[in-house]
């Protein structure tokens, strides 16, 4: 009996867990865009042009909203920078300062992925950006499919590109 009661106390604990979580992740991205996606179009840290609309032709798009003073965002970015191999995958550093900076701060923490720095916050926040971290999914049609803030895995990330290509 005391197994039983521990299991359920511990099955309680998660589902209350992922309530707020969720409702933490919700209340911070209640702002991002739903529906058709901003457009996006400006130069990575090195000088390339990104263009979201062109990127959505071949696929889902990863949108992730970073800092290098952001706390959080040393635990998500790697998993980001994994995704990125595999998937087409933009990032945002938001008030990081200089392009030079931002990519040496990338190349210091291993991170591989294309960089649009922001250093007044104007782009992130035309995307009504409230936190960092935050991603937003966005289809092949360009329609923003799914948004989080916080903390995310990169199990959870992957899923969330799977249902947008589909």
């Amino acid at each position: 009996m005391k197994i039983k009661s521990a299991v359920w106390s511990l099955a309680k604990f998660v589902v209350l867990a992922a309530i707020i979580v969720s409702s933490v992740s919700w209340y911070h991205s209640r702002n991002m865009p739903k529906g058709q996606a901003p457009e996006l179009l400006a130069p990575d840290i090195n000088g390339l042009p990104v263009s979201l609309q062109k990127m959505t032709q071949q696929g889902p798009v990863l949108i992730y909203f970073w800092a290098t003073w952001c706390g959080y965002c040393r635990v998500v970015s790697p998993a980001v920078s994994d995704l990125a191999s595999e998937h087409q995958v933009i990032t945002i550093a938001l008030q990081s300062g200089t392009p030079e900076e931002v990519a040496t701060y990338q190349q210091q923490h291993s991170l591989k992925f294309r960089t649009i720095n922001d250093p007044s916050g104007a782009l992130s926040n035309s995307w009504g950006l409230q936190v960092t971290p935050s991603i937003a999914i966005v289809d092949s049609e360009g329609k923003v499919s799914a948004v989080t803030s916080g903390m995310t895995s990169k199990l959870g990330l992957k899923a969330r590109l799977w249902l947008a290509d589909r």
